[in-house]
């Protein structure tokens, strides 16, 4: 009996690291893969010891977003589940994990080969920023999505300095629309959730509408769509890469229209995550435009 709830235990404060969210952080790998720096071994070591400190690192920050709204999450459908909203963990041992977390991530941080101070910095900055999110900001309508996206440039920023590589200007507009396109398909989810339960998961809920939500989105993967042309179309691009990249193009619209098609037809979660975890069509379409693009620039 003892061995069944130590295992469960186990199993619950895995779950609670959320470990299907460690996906978000390959964005760390992108500055290399953009630019062709991908072979370098001695880079790509240091980019994953990267990986792996930035996934404990994300973690506990996701551990204190839990202990901060498990009042909130017992309310919604699927977050109620959570080990800290279901009382499977404790606040106490939560809190205790996520130093543990925050003390391996920092360790692993200590075994990139270059001393870079640029990863302490970004790295504490993140925790920051989503401890001002946690606590303050996500009841912020509009800036919440625009922190989100934050975190997402902050990884991106983590990548290219390990790597030792120079960011594109390109790389970090496309991040950021792309990261706020899907930050408000999230908002617009929870808001489903609250019409249809009556259950207000996220405070700032009422502050949008569907119809509101809907135009966002709708010109958000306008723009996402049109910048990705103009960077594929780019002298600056071409010249260091392939001048073919526009084939690359029908694989982003895909994936936008299937996107929209998901949460607007067929009103399934919004959970990016989740709908690039379950949904076929758009993996194969992610696939497709890596395989193709990886092809054209080595």
């Amino acid at each position: 009996m003892k061995d069944i709830q130590s295992t469960g235990k186990v199993k619950a404060l895995f779950l609670l690291m959320r470990p299907f969210q460690w996906v978000k952080n390959i964005i760390l790998f992108l500055p290399m893969f953009f630019a062709q720096e991908i072979g370098d071994t001695d880079r790509l070591w240091n980019v994953a010891i990267l990986f792996a400190g930035f996934c404990l690192l994300t973690s506990g920050v996701y551990i204190f977003n839990d202990l901060m709204d498990a009042g909130e999450d017992r309310l919604h459908p699927v977050k109620r589940f959570r080990p800290i909203a279901s009382r499977k963990v404790s606040p106490m041992a939560a809190l205790v994990f996520m130093f543990l977390l925050y003390a391996t991530s920092a360790l692993c941080f200590s075994f990139m080969y270059t001393s870079n101070n640029q990863i302490w910095l970004l790295s504490g900055g993140y925790i920051l920023l989503n401890l001002a999110y946690t606590l303050y900001l996500k009841q912020v309508q509009i800036i919440d999505a625009m922190i989100v996206a934050c975190g997402f440039i902050i990884r991106l920023e983590a990548g290219a300095a390990a790597g030792e590589i120079e960011l594109s200007h390109w790389l970090i507009i496309m991040t950021f629309i792309l990261s706020l396109f899907l930050a408000f398909a999230k908002r617009r989810d929870d808001l489903l959730n609250f019409m249809e339960t009556g259950q207000i998961s996220r405070k700032n809920i009422t502050g949008y509408t569907i119809d509101y939500l809907n135009v966002i989105l709708s010109f958000l993967s306008s723009i996402i769509a049109v910048t990705y042309i103009l960077y594929t179309l780019s002298p600056e691009v071409t010249s260091r890469s392939s001048e073919y990249l526009y084939a690359t193009v029908p694989f982003v619209l895909a994936g936008i229209m299937r996107y929209l098609q998901i949460i607007l037809v067929e009103k399934s979660n919004c959970n990016p995550t989740d709908i690039l975890l379950q949904d076929r069509t758009l993996q194969l379409t992610v696939a497709g435009w890596f395989i193709v693009f990886a092809l054209l620039i080595y």
